[in-house]
């Protein structure tokens, strides 16, 4: 197109001039350039402190943390406790729906259940042999050994059986929920044996651990016949505690049924065991 073909008649497009200073549009640039300027500031600043700075670990989830703490020992049931003078029957009936051993039934029908149990546990746990409270379980056959060597007889151990038998026939978790619920009886006869703090959780420890330390005999146990009683013949386990030489004599097999039962009940009431 040749510079004839242009419309001069058109009038011609204005030529902006720049706007003086202090105008209102110089003011709006200026202050975009300054907040531009102060922007690309922050992202070079946060580039170099996220080189230089030692990113933190994550922090443990909370769930997680809750999980571990929670605890396996049962809550206390609603349950109206007696008197404890009174509480034989009640706690009986209450048993009985967990178990109807025989051995176990017998037991229940000697008086002063709860403070009987309370005081069987301390002496086990201060290493005597709870006979009296727990006579109701002594076996009606004598123990007796080989003439010739010495060992227990078969006979000997089995008599014992009916004793783990009636232990295992409850559900250690069933056990331990029963164990929280008459707690606060069992405190109050733990207090009357002079244990001002009243807390018998340290006492079921001291106890189950005094069973569970009572070494397992690399040989058959060989006995010696004494004036109306039997000693072991090893010094070693001659040195042991009365409680812990008498559990040597309920045999290797109902052993291992009572500490595996106790480590279970234990193990229920979030009570520490070695």
């Amino acid at each position: 197109m040749s510079l004839d073909d242009l419309q001069l008649d058109r009038p011609a497009a204005p030529v902006p001039t720049p706007d003086p200073a202090g105008t209102p549009t110089s003011l709006w640039r200026w202050l975009i350039v300054i907040v531009g300027a102060m922007g690309a500031g922050a992202v070079l600043m946060f580039w170099w402190m996220s080189r230089t700075q030692p990113v933190p670990p994550t922090p443990a989830s909370a769930t997680a943390k809750d999980v571990a703490t929670v605890s396996n020992r049962p809550k206390r049931q609603p349950l109206d406790l007696p008197n404890i003078d009174q509480s034989d029957a009640w706690l009986a009936q209450l048993i009985s729906t967990l178990s109807k051993h025989p051995t176990l039934a017998r037991l229940l029908a000697t008086p002063g259940l709860v403070r009987n149990a309370t005081l069987s546990v301390v002496q086990i746990g201060d290493g005597r042999t709870p006979a009296q409270p727990l006579r109701a379980l002594r076996p009606k056959e004598r123990l007796q050994a080989e003439n010739a060597s010495g060992h227990p007889d078969a006979q000997s151990y089995s008599r014992w059986d009916s004793v783990a038998g009636a232990l295992t026939s409850i559900a250690p978790n069933d056990a331990a929920q029963l164990y929280v619920n008459i707690k606060p009886l069992i405190d109050q006869a733990y207090i009357e044996l002079g244990h001002a703090d009243g807390d018998f959780d340290a006492a079921m420890v001291r106890a189950i651990q005094m069973l569970a330390d009572t070494p397992t005999p690399a040989d058959d146990l060989v006995l010696l016949k004494r004036s109306g009683y039997f000693e072991h013949d090893d010094p070693a386990l001659r040195s042991l505690k009365p409680v812990q030489k008498q559990f040597l004599l309920v045999g290797p097999d109902n052993r291992r049924r009572t500490i595996g039962w106790f480590r279970q009940f234990a193990a229920a009431l979030d009570l520490k065991v070695d």
